[in-house]
Formats: C-alpha cells, structure tokens, sequence
C-alpha cells in the first residue's frame, strides 16, 4: 500500500514519467527528447585555452548556486506566492531567451559575411556568439525544466525542502549563464560599435 501512495505521489508520477521516457529513448531509440546535445555543447564554454573544461568555472557557473540555493531554502522554502513569481519572471525570460536566439544568429551572419571584420576579429567573434547560442539554448532548457517543476509544486501543493532547493539552484543556475550570455553579447556588440 506505502508503495502504491509512493507512485501516485507527484514525484512518484514525475519519476516514473521519466523512466518510462528513458525507455522510449533508450529500448525504442526515440530521439525526440534529447537533450543532451544541448547540455554536452553548452559545456564545451567553460573549456580553457588548454581545451580542458575549467574546474574553477563549473564550481562557479554550478556548486555556487547550489550552495546559495541552500541558504536561501533556510531563509524561506517555496509556497505559492514564490511559484507564482518564478513562474512570471521564467515565463517572461524564456520568450526573451527566443528572441535572443535570432538576434544571435542575425549577429553570426552579419559577422560571416561582413568584410570590415578582419580574419581574426571574425573568428572571435563567431566563436562567442557560438558560444551564446550554445548558452541561450541551456537557459531555454534551464527555464522549461523550472516551469514543469513550478507547475507540479503548484498543482501538488507538497513544497518540500527538496524541491525548494531544487528549484531556487535551477533559477540561480539561470540567472548565472544569464550573466554570462550578457558579457558575451556585449562584447561582440561592442567590437561591432568601434567599427
């Protein structure tokens, strides 16, 4: 009976939803889903000048939000006004995240074929905004797994330690390659403003 309530619990239901998609990916080979191309890519930012992944950015872009997820749980764990809020400003970023994706491959274009850029300058260039694209793709990724997860504390009215701390480290996860994003447009924006 306890493993019945355990499964028709929403966690229950979301775990089991996602061994039954890791069946289809992996027994059935459906590939609709995949998403680790996404994440596999967005990685490959944080590789150094030595092709290596930095440790130091992974422990900062990664463990620091998680660490500030944790404090903040103590602070004040979710509810429905904190789901509700997330919920907007997620909503909101996620079709901004949209629309940056096309700036970005506008940008990419008008870099590739634009010939006061020098070979160098191009080839900087495009790496960041390869990179942004890379990014932006995350974050899109970061925001819908933060949605469903909203909306299944929303729905459930559970609010665990456990889901706080995962939610607030995914919306600080975000809000961190947010930066991130920001730094790079402004630096391809910049070197095309000095032209």
């Amino acid at each position: 009976m306890e493993i019945v309530k355990i499964a028709i619990s929403p966690y229950g239901l979301l775990v089991i939803s996602i061994i039954v998609l890791a069946i289809g990916r992996f027994v059935f080979k459906k590939k609709y889903l995949n998403c680790f191309d996404i994440i596999s890519n967005h990685f490959k930012c944080f590789k150094g000048s030595n092709g290596k992944i930095s440790k130091i950015s992974i422990f900062l872009y990664f463990i620091v939000p998680f660490l500030i997820s944790l404090s903040l749980v103590q602070i004040r764990k979710l509810d429905d006004t904190v789901v509700n809020i997330l919920t907007i400003i997620v909503s909101i970023l996620t079709s901004m995240f949209f629309t940056l994706l096309i700036f970005i491959l506008d940008m990419h274009k008008k870099v590739k074929y634009d010939k006061s850029y020098t070979a160098s300058e191009a080839l900087v260039s495009t790496r960041v905004l390869e990179e942004t694209y890379y990014s932006i793709m995350f974050e899109i990724l970061i925001s819908v797994a933060i949605l469903i997860m909203c909306f299944i504390e929303l729905f459930a009215q559970s609010y665990d330690l456990y889901s706080s701390i995962l939610i607030y480290y995914l919306a600080f996860v975000m809000l961190m390659n947010m930066l991130m994003i920001l730094k790079r447009v402004y630096k391809v924006i910049d070197k095309d403003l000095k032209m």
